[in-house]
């Protein structure tokens, strides 16, 4: 009987634990989806002048076998969450939906944002976008030359 209780309670503690291993080796293997795309993204822009494709669909099947899917979801997340600009080129392509949730993860996130890389949190987003200082200094207060 005591056997069978303290089993119980080890399984009781355990489970928590595996599905959050669980959960971050599956955010794990997405951000690693993310950075392929991303790499095939910056094959296909070298080949046609600098310039990323406006769909996913086209780096299939010369830059990726298929487009990935995320295995938090069981689909491709990433078709509907990629958006290029043309001037400048960038790109950035998320993980679409809120399937990192348990990990703590803000909806659409991580994300690849070309120029800067992975970003895990929503926090880092505002963080990188740098705000105006003002360089205006009161008269006289200048620097002398």
């Amino acid at each position: 009987m005591v056997v069978i209780l303290i089993t119980i309670i080890l399984i009781g503690i355990s489970i928590p634990i595996i599905s959050r291993i669980r959960a971050q080796g599956q955010a794990s293997a997405c951000k690693s989806n993310l950075k392929t795309i991303a790499s095939a993204l910056e094959m296909k822009s070298i080949d046609y002048g600098g310039k990323y494709p406006a769909n996913l669909s086209s780096l299939s099947p010369l830059y990726l076998k298929i487009i990935p899917t995320c295995p938090s979801a069981g689909a491709d997340t990433y078709t509907n969450g990629y958006t290029s600009a043309s001037n400048p080129n960038t790109y950035t392509i998320w993980c679409n939906g809120n399937y990192h949730s348990s990990l703590g993860y803000a909806a659409n996130m991580p994300q690849y944002i070309s120029g800067e890389g992975l970003i895990e949190e929503a926090a880092n987003i505002t963080a990188s976008i740098p705000t105006p200082t003002p360089t205006t200094t009161a008269p006289g207060k200048g620097k002398k030359p």
